[in-house]
Order: structure tokens, then sequence, then C-alpha cells
């Protein structure tokens, strides 16, 4: 099957909201999360949180850089031993594509109409639960970092090379390809 006669399913992203995002985790900005009634400062400071990594090995950090990439949604992935989290450190907005754990799947992947996108601006952190079903955030501009919180078996599965159908299932990652699972393309509307 070719590009041309593959066809083309497409999600527009909606901006992040606490109560939206809640089916896949949390949104952690200083609107969101709770603020925590410490002041040693006189006032100066603002401390919100907490927000909790769950984790079954010891955690782990990557520094991510991205390559703008347009919206061709090659994968969700997903991982059942931490929760994960998302840092942006350009201050850049960015798009999350997400499907919640429990999502039907239809061909081993996660049904479509449940697969949703959010604009998130670029002093705002995203921790999704275990399972949620993910692709790594999307930037609006070329070069954008962020801070990733991982685990030995998410990067040691990271790491592996993509089987023959174009999937990775090692250690704690789960990554589907959705042409290979659905016939379909899928893709994220950029902003």
């Amino acid at each position: 099957m070719s590009d041309v006669d593959t066809q083309i399913h497409t999600i527009t992203p909606e901006p992040v909201t606490a109560e939206a995002f809640a089916p896949f985790g949390e949104v952690v900005s200083l609107d969101d999360t709770p603020k925590l009634p410490i002041d040693l400062y006189n006032g100066l400071n603002a401390i919100h949180g907490p927000v909790v990594l769950q984790v079954d090995e010891r955690p782990e950090f990557i520094l991510f850089r991205v390559g703008y990439r347009g919206g061709e949604i090659r994968y969700l992935e997903r991982h059942h031993g931490m929760t994960q989290t998302f840092i942006p450190l350009n201050g850049d907005p960015f798009v999350s594509v997400v499907a919640p754990p429990d999502t039907p799947l239809v061909d081993g992947f996660p049904e479509f109409s449940a697969i949703r996108a959010f604009l998130v601006p670029g002093d705002v952190i995203l921790n999704i639960h275990r399972g949620t079903w993910h692709e790594p955030p999307f930037p609006t501009r070329d070069g954008q970092k962020f801070f990733i919180t991982s685990s030995p078996g998410v990067t040691g599965g990271l790491q592996s090379s993509v089987d023959a159908n174009g999937e990775v299932h090692k250690l704690d990652v789960d990554k589907r390809n959705p042409v290979y699972r659905t016939g379909k393309r899928l893709r994220v509307a950029m902003p």
C-alpha cells in the first residue's frame, strides 16, 4: 500500500487544561497545581506541588532535543513501570498527543477516537499516568529541549531497534506503529 493509498486521520490540538488532561495525567503549572503553604521568604516565593513520580526502578532523567518533525504520528508508546514527566526547557509551546491507558485497542492500536492532542504552553509540565499512550512532545520550533523522566527499562527499551513492523516491544517500552496496525496514517495538525 502506498502513502497515496493510505487514509490519514488528523487530530486537532486543543488548549491543555487540568480537567481535559486528567484522563492522561497531571498538568503542572502555577494555575493548576496547588500552592503549598510554605513561606520562608516573606511571600517572595510561590511553591506548588507536589507532583509524584511513580517508578518501579530507579528514576533517570533524559535531556531530549527534538527537531521539528511536522505532525506525523509515527508511533504511540506506553510505559507501565512509571509515570513520565515532560519538562520543557526553552519556554516554547509544544503539542502532546495522548490516549488513556485503558482505551480500547483496535487491531492492537489505541482507538483513533480516544486519541487527543493538546497545545501546551512552554511554562507548563505534563506528568502522564502509567500506561498512557503518547508520542514524545511535538515541538513547535526546531531544536526544542525537554527534560524527561525515565527509568532503566524505558531508556534501554528506547535504545532498541524497531522490528520489521516498525515497532519496539522491549523492557518497559511498548511502541506501536499505526500504519502497520491499522493501515491508516495518523497526524496532528500543528499550530
